[in-house]
């Protein structure tokens, strides 16, 4: 939601306008809820959903080189974790998770947030993310489930919420 800045029913763009979409033809859904960022406040959560303007837009994807979740049900990331995920920015990346619990600040144009109860992911070989791939579902290897949502990272290391506190957050 922008860092707290759009309102709810802002059009969102598939692709994106910064990767070349057209406000006149490429609005596929609106905003229909976030998690307020809080300055002031650990935040757990750094997400948002949106409704598709048309319902027939609304089928599953195969994420690539991740392939289809094997399952909805989500699955507790675990130090030691192997997952991978598709971003924008990256591509598909693989890691491993080294903590599930983790404090951290980062700098967003609103200011420095700190995050509390975060999953850290070093990638394997090189950075597991970049800039760009915010909003990445990561995806544990081994059972093919859902274990975290991207929202940023340094070079060393990844940060994700846990995918069990996005689900709850927006319900």
């Amino acid at each position: 939601a922008n860092e707290n800045a759009l309102p709810i029913g802002t059009p969102i763009f598939q692709p994106g306008l910064l990767d070349g979409g057209k406000v006149a033809s490429d609005s596929i859904a609106k905003l229909a809820r976030f998690i307020p960022l809080d300055p002031a406040a650990h935040n757990t959560v750094d997400c948002a959903i949106a409704l598709f303007d048309d319902d027939a837009m609304a089928q599953g994807a195969i994420l690539p080189k991740v392939g289809k979740l094997k399952t909805p049900d989500p699955i507790d990331a675990v130090e030691g974790m192997a997952v991978e995920k598709t971003g924008r920015a990256t591509g598909y990346t693989t890691g491993s998770v080294f903590d599930v619990s983790a404090t951290i600040t980062v700098q967003f144009d609103l200011g420095l947030l700190t995050f509390a109860d975060q999953v850290l992911i070093r990638g394997d070989g090189g950075p597991f993310s970049d800039g760009g791939d915010s909003g990445a579902l990561v995806v544990d290897q081994k059972s093919g489930r859902a274990t975290g949502l991207l929202i940023g990272g340094v070079p060393q290391f990844a940060i994700a919420n846990h995918i069990s506190d996005v689900l709850q957050n927006l319900n």
